[in-house]
């Protein structure tokens, strides 16, 4: 079986797609953790500065709700990344692992959307 792979095809370029892979997993952490910052400050805010026991609650959902988009936002960017390195070095086992990787993050997302909607709508009511 021939397989593709794109750097066998851009000679000097590829490791400046294996760096851009980088940078864009880097983004990716940086998402995550801009996420968990956000977090933290809303649940230090209603855990330190309310004292009435649903502001609290209401603090620790719109917290939660920033975490969870945050943590989409981090998985879909992670997705791309896993892409482009599985184009750059194509072998069974690179799309064996994408396959397994984008099963496990397409099951965290559901998930955590199904999570996120429920959070929504308990904010609403």
């Amino acid at each position: 079986m021939t397989t593709f792979s794109l750097s066998d095809h851009l000679g000097p370029l590829t490791p400046a797609f294996e760096w851009m892979v980088v940078a864009i997993e880097l983004f990716a952490i940086a998402i995550l953790l801009l996420g968990l910052l956000q977090f933290a400050r809303a649940f230090a805010s209603g855990e330190i500065l309310e004292r009435d026991a649903h502001k609290r609650g209401h603090q620790l959902n719109l917290g939660r709700l920033t975490l969870g988009r945050h943590i989409l936002a981090g998985l879909e960017v992670l997705i791309v990344a896993d892409l482009i390195r599985t184009m750059l070095h194509l072998t069974m086992d690179n799309i064996l692992l994408l396959g397994g990787l984008v099963a496990i993050r397409s099951l965290i997302s559901f998930f955590l959307e199904r999570e996120l909607s429920r959070l929504g709508r308990d904010e609403r009511s």
